[in-house]
């Protein structure tokens, strides 16, 4: 218990700490601070030399009024000094006021042209949460922000693009999608500094896509693994989606605790099956996977009143009312960390169950999984934790 609470006390002097040197170091901090630190010593001065005679400077705090006032350059003239020293004051107050506010409007300008120029160039930091991180880059970066921007919007959600392009080469997306919030971090993808940037800690999601800046396909995977051990080491509970070329790396990538693999090819000697035995089913995915083709695979929320209800009742309601077809229904397992369930002090019991977790070769952490229920019998009970699986119109 005591080292727990010093440990806490020095956390925060640390943070407290780090806040005032971050504050000394602020051009604009010390810019502000040399503005009321004149305009009290003016004021004060002025005070001395003008309340006996003028009583537009009764006290100080009029004083600094006028002082503010004057550096600012607005001058309304209701306060004026009338002695010689008073005048001698306010012209030296003028003309240092001048240069300080110059020096304070050009320091904000110079931050906000820096950032805009860092942003430019992928350098920022990304201040978004909740958002969508793409890891690398190819030809179908392009494809998977087209297939996710419904949902995107709908969801409120932010993208950030992180790879080794060319900004230049960056800016004909964000034009083409201006209508999502989408930012670009210009950075090693492996490198934890660049995806930091990338705010990967807040994360909703990260996938990671082959890059192209690698010719062979063998390094392609070989830097979506490192990147994928990368994402899980600043925050395990990322939910990484990565992308490999070649079916070899797969067992790598499930060590390296990637959530979800997609591998291509997977299913190529199937399509090229049906294309020459069953005509028209390819036809179909491809319309389904297509986001311009009108059509799409789809999750929606079961509305409350069909929870208890049939399947076959669901059917009915989601093409009569909604005009859309169900397919059936998904369940979503929450993944969890076993640092989640121990006791943040650890205990003998903590510390053996840890122990024995290791021994038997089991994870400490469970993945999340989707349980799938594809055309279930028609008397299939509803339950509050199901999620249609559906087709509709785009």
């Amino acid at each position: 218990m005591y080292r727990s609470k010093r440990a806490t006390w020095q956390k925060i002097s640390g943070l407290v700490r780090g806040f005032f040197y971050k504050l000394r170091r602020n051009m604009i901090v010390k810019v502000l601070t040399a503005i009321f630190v004149l305009a009290f010593l003016a004021a004060y001065v002025v005070y001395l030399l003008e309340n006996s005679r003028n009583s537009q400077f009764s006290d100080i705090g009029k004083g600094v009024w006028w002082a503010l006032v004057t550096m600012t350059t607005v001058g309304y003239g209701d306060k004026v000094p009338v002695t010689t020293g008073g005048r001698i004051i306010a012209a030296l107050v003028m003309f240092s006021g001048v240069a300080l506010v110059s020096f304070f409007t050009a320091t904000v300008s110079s931050i906000f042209i820096t950032k805009r120029l860092n942003e430019g160039k992928g350098l920022s930091k990304i201040r978004f949460r909740n958002h969508i991180v793409i890891v690398g880059w190819n030809s179908s970066v392009e494809r998977i922000i087209r297939s996710i921007r419904n949902d995107v919007i709908r969801e409120n959600r932010s993208i950030v693009l992180v790879n080794q392009r060319k900004p230049e080469l960056i800016d004909p997306i964000l034009l083409m999608f201006n209508e999502l919030q989408i930012k670009f971090v210009y950075g090693d993808v492996t490198d934890d500094v660049v995806l930091n940037r990338a705010n990967i800690a807040q994360a909703f999601a990260a996938v990671i896509v082959p890059d192209e800046s690698f010719e062979s396909g063998s390094k392609q995977d070989e830097r979506t693994i490192l990147a994928t051990l990368s994402i899980k080491s600043i925050e395990p509970k990322v939910r990484v989606i990565a992308h490999i070329l070649d079916p070899v790396n797969e067992t790598h990538l499930r060590r390296a605790n990637a959530d979800r693999i997609v591998l291509s090819e997977r299913y190529s000697g199937y399509l090229l099956g049906a294309h020459v035995t069953s005509p028209g089913i390819p036809e179909i995915l491809d319309d389904l996977l297509n986001p311009e083709s009108g059509v799409r695979l789809a999750r929606s929320r079961v509305p409350g009143h069909l929870v208890g209800k049939s399947f076959a009742e669901a059917v009915g309601y989601f093409k009569k009312e909604e005009n859309r077809i169900l397919l059936g229904f998904a369940k979503e397992e929450p993944g969890f960390m076993l640092d989640d369930i121990l006791s943040d002090q650890m205990s003998s019991i903590d510390m053996f169950i840890r122990r024995k977790l290791e021994e038997a070769g089991k994870g400490l952490t469970q993945k999340s999984r989707v349980d799938l229920t594809i055309n279930p019998p028609l008397d299939y009970v509803i339950t509050e934790r199901d999620v249609a699986v559906i087709i509709e119109n785009v």
